[in-house]
C-alpha cells in the first residue's frame, strides 16, 4: 500500500500537475504528433536506484528527466518538456 500510496504522489507535484496528462493534452490540439517515454539509463543499487528518462515528441527529445521509479523520472522529463514549451509559447 505504501509503495502505491508514494508512486500516486510521485505523478503529481506540489501543484497538483500531472505533467504527463499535461504534455498528452498539449501534443493531441494538433493531429499527427508521437510522444513516446524512452529510458536512457539507471544507475546505483536495487534499492536506490536512479532512472533517467526522456520524453520524445515525433522522435525528438522534447525533455530528461530523472527519479528513483520510472513513474518519477517520467514525470520529471514531461514537466521539463511542458516548461520548455510553456517558454517557447506553444
Amino acid at each position: 500500500i505504501h509503495r502505491l500510496i508514494i508512486d500516486c504522489a510521485e505523478e503529481r507535484t506540489a501543484a497538483g500537475r500531472d505533467f504527463k496528462t499535461v504534455l498528452q493534452e498539449m501534443v493531441q490540439r494538433e493531429n499527427g504528433h508521437e510522444l513516446k517515454y524512452h529510458l536512457t539509463g539507471s544507475e546505483g543499487p536495487d534499492h536506490a536506484k536512479t532512472f533517467y528518462m526522456e520524453v520524445l515528441l515525433d522522435g525528438v527529445c522534447a525533455g530528461e528527466g530523472k527519479g528513483h521509479s520510472k513513474k518519477e523520472a517520467e514525470q520529471a522529463a514531461a514537466r521539463a518538456a511542458v516548461e520548455k514549451m510553456e517558454k517557447e509559447g506553444v
